[in-house]
């Protein structure tokens, strides 16, 4: 816009030609930030999709618009579906007054300036960047930033879209300055900005965990993981079925549960109050169970802490983690009536599973412990793919009705006293069974149920904060207890904000590995979220101790302290790029995936193609483990045995069957 002038009326008028008739969308409509969302009527048919336009169903949307959120220069105007169908737009238009004129650019487009709250370093100065939002739309323009007057940044540009950070030095006190960005020596934008002390900038800042999170699989999630961590904790908002868990556009959150991994699930926790509910809900119908509509805008989804307002609770929810245990910290609101929270052991997943037995025990007037056998039956899949690509591929194998088998123990911990512990279940042909644990030491053993969720109530009145502290273990409830002790209790306490610390003074220590040279912010966000990526989304299965569950469900234990159980859905094309990342950066890390094929090998003579949950798992072609140990070899990678590896790979090289 070429001025925006404070009189006069502004409007956004969205014109729809037709929406789905049997699945109207709710549209979400964003100026500047400023959201606004519309459930569609039903529309009247498919015409307008074939291009009729005698049959339509037309809906104007008017948005009328304060002068205060536009601004001169470029405007950002989003639409997005957050569910429903397709629809079809004949015009988007936006009204103002006479003098307004929309600006054609030229070259590229400024989108935002603003002073960002971090100082970088560059050649041993530290500098305050102004963070110049640019999309490129033609040839190659020249971008100049001006302050008070001096040319301090200057860049050609030649495609997509930039954050660049031009350095204005720091300052050790607050003073206002003059900014002038040039595109093509022509003025875009000028103005005054306020300079002041900032802290300096880490690499964990760089990273955005909610990257490939959308339409992404149950193994990726914006929560706080460690790497290769064992718990995953984080917030759930789809249905069960193919790539469940995660969808940054949806605006409620179901549950938030501990295990992401293939074919792996559970243990969901979720605070509410009021009127009790003990069913997730569904995803488009946030009223349908406990789940909760959230303020999108609350949610903070920074490396090592995960935020986020429940909106139908009223309920400020943080999360953060270490490898084997989670640490939430909820706040109610004040006369929250009910404040309680879920402990579900029957969670929506990307593979569904079903439980064996459960097990909930009070050991204490702040502590529950428990545990859920879980069965994902025939989850493989390699029979659909045989049938679709191989010769007889229908011929049925022994493999086929192979199931993942799991048990998921836990020990949860609060720092208010439990007022009261009910656990409700639904076993079938018995409907739902409801006990309460009153007692220290009363317990509840629970076989093949449909459903089970523990419910823990609390006072809030006096203190609105309820903390929950969770270790877990596939060994055994002492395991879990041992982890939590290990991981959170002795080095942390009840301190929230260390364990986050922590967490991030772990990933910071790793991102240090690998500096990159770069002006752009953008370039910096790409380069360490893929490389929390390449070490976050995979498993350790083994507790503190070095204890893990082989194949046959047998307890293991590494004699080496630093050895781990790991574990992941396939190493199929890891050979790319996957390995020689970890050999190059991480080859600690390599050296114990090696070691952790061979403690398989040591313990059923077979090295893994993918050991999710430590099992033997019949997906992909090939045996891609063998990539990954050769290659940790031939790039020097000490701490594992080479004669043993020779040996392993070449017995999966050389034994047919």
């Amino acid at each position: 816009m070429n001025e925006v002038p404070p009189s006069g009326a502004y409007k956004l008028i969205v014109d729809i030609l037709d929406c789905n008739p049997e699945d109207p969308p709710i549209l979400k409509i964003s100026l500047n930030g400023k959201i606004w969302k519309f459930h569609l009527e039903k529309g009247q048919g498919e015409g307008a999709l074939k291009g009729d336009d005698t049959n339509y169903k037309e809906q104007l949307l008017e948005i009328p618009v304060d002068f205060k959120l536009l601004k001169k220069g470029g405007n950002i105007l989003q639409l997005s579906t957050l569910q429903g169908s397709w629809t079809v737009f004949d015009q988007i238009r936006f009204e103002g007054p006479n003098s307004v004129r929309l600006k054609t650019p030229k070259g590229l487009i400024v989108q935002n300036a603003e002073m960002a709250d971090y100082e970088i370093v560059q050649n041993e100065k530290r500098y305050q960047p102004l963070l110049v939002d640019v999309q490129h739309l033609e040839g190659s323009p020249k971008l100049e930033v001006f302050l008070d007057g001096k040319e301090i940044f200057m860049k050609s540009v030649f495609s997509g879209r930039h954050i660049f950070e031009a350095p204005f030095p720091s300052v050790d006190k607050r003073i206002q300055s003059d900014y002038k960005i040039v595109v093509d020596g022509e003025i875009i934008e000028e103005g005054e900005i306020t300079r002041e002390p900032k802290k300096a900038a880490n690499l964990v800042d760089y990273v955005d965990t909610k990257i490939g999170t959308g339409h992404s699989r149950w193994m990726i999630a914006p929560g706080p993981w460690m790497p290769f961590s064992m718990v995953k904790i984080s917030p759930d908002n789809q249905d069960s079925g193919w790539q469940a868990g995660y969808q940054p556009s949806f605006e409620s959150v179901g549950t938030f549960s501990h295990i992401h991994e293939w074919t792996m699930a559970g243990l969901g926790t979720f605070p509410t109050n009021g009127p009790l509910l003990t069913e997730v809900g569904k995803q488009g119908q946030p009223d349908s169970g406990y789940r909760s509509r959230i303020n999108k805008a609350t949610e903070k989804t920074a490396l090592g802490y995960y935020s986020v307002e429940l909106s139908d609770y009223n309920i400020q929810a943080e999360l953060t983690a270490t490898t084997r245990c989670s640490f939430q910290r909820y706040t109610y609101p004040e006369n929250s009536v009910d404040s309680r929270i879920l402990i579900d052991l029957k969670i929506p997943a990307e593979y569904g599973y079903n439980l064996e037995q459960c097990y909930f025990k009070k050991v204490g007037p702040n502590k529950i412990v428990g545990y859920s056998k879980q069965i994902s039956p025939s989850v493989w899949g390699e029979s659909y793919y045989r049938k679709q690509f191989i010769e007889d591929g229908d011929k049925a194998k022994e493999w086929d009705n192979i199931s993942q088998e799991y048990t998921v123990n836990f020990v949860i911990e609060f720092d208010a006293p439990i007022e009261k512990l009910e656990i409700r279940s639904k076993v079938e042909e018995e409907g739902e069974q409801i006990k309460t644990l009153a007692d220290n030491g009363t317990f509840i053993r629970i076989d093949e149920p449909a459903s089970v969720i523990g419910i823990a109530s609390f006072d809030t009145s006096e203190n609105q904060v309820v903390q929950m502290r969770t270790g877990i273990s596939y060994v055994s409830i002492e395991n879990a207890q041992m982890n939590l002790e290990k991981e959170i209790v002795e080095p942390f306490d009840w301190n929230f904000e260390r364990v986050r610390k922590n967490q991030e003074s772990t990933w910071e220590d790793l991102l240090q590995r690998v500096l990159i040279t770069t002006d752009d912010r953008m370039e910096k966000t790409r380069f360490y979220t893929n490389m929390y990526r390449a070490l976050v989304s995979r498993n350790i299965f083994s507790d503190v101790d070095g204890s893990w569950l082989d194949a046959t469900e047998k307890v293991q234990k590494f004699s080496d302290i630093d050895a781990v159980a790991l574990g992941c859905d396939a190493f199929w094309n890891t050979f790319w790029n996957l390995n020689q990342f970890w050999n190059l950066v991480t080859p600690d890390w390599s050296s114990k995936w090696v070691n952790s094929q061979l403690a398989m090998y040591d313990t059923h003579g077979w090295l893994a193609k993918g050991p999710a949950g430590m099992e033997y798992i019949p997906v992909m072609v090939a045996e891609h483990e063998i990539a990954l140990i050769v290659g940790a070899f031939q790039m020097g990678i000490g701490g594992f045995d080479a004669e043993k590896a020779f040996e392993a790979v070449y017995k999966m090289q050389t034994t047919s069957g």
